[in-house]
């Protein structure tokens, strides 16, 4: 059977890639939208907290709101080698790729309010679920929630992939 080309079914099919998707890949490229950010995180009673002062000094919740729930918690028992303190490096626009490193790839927005409510996380108005690509076999498709202080950390939205490595 002969191979059946698009282009006679979509004559234009390249201007239309060109003109949906490479501005949005160079929005994604652009440094405007690139973070490249290093947090610490840290476990106290059973529970992960992102260290992020700041975002307490400015008035924009609780600690409560800091926690790390959802599988992110077990994410960072992993990359903290089941220890108390984490220091993470963040990117959603990637960077010299090593072994260790792990990949957050977006699948959905929303959250489970009755699940936050039992593990006594701050009401939120939103979140983004991952799944998870690493060499490690133990980490490979595993899926987190990550709270709307991702959207504090990345200048307002969910990266669709967040690059992580630990330092």
């Amino acid at each position: 059977m002969a191979k059946q080309s698009f282009a006679p079914v979509f004559p234009h099919w390249e201007l239309f890639i060109k003109n949906t998707f490479m501005p949005i890949l160079d929005m994604f490229k652009s440094n405007e939208h690139t973070t490249d950010v290093t947090k610490r995180f840290y476990k106290e009673d059973g529970i992960w907290y992102i260290d992020l002062p700041e975002f307490l000094e400015q008035g924009l919740g609780t600690r409560a709101n800091l926690m790390m729930v959802g599988g992110t918690d077990t994410l960072l028992d992993k990359l903290s080698n089941n220890g108390t303190e984490a220091t993470i490096r963040f990117s959603n626009n990637g960077f010299r790729p090593t072994k260790e490193e792990v990949i957050l790839i977006r699948t959905d927005l929303g959250y489970d309010e009755t699940y936050l409510k039992n593990v006594g996380h701050a009401p939120v108005d939103g979140g983004a679920y991952y799944s998870v690509k690493s060499i490690d076999q133990n980490l490979c498709n595993h899926k987190l929630w990550l709270c709307p202080v991702t959207k504090y950390v990345f200048n307002g939205y969910y990266p669709p992939v967040i690059h992580v490595e630990t330092i």
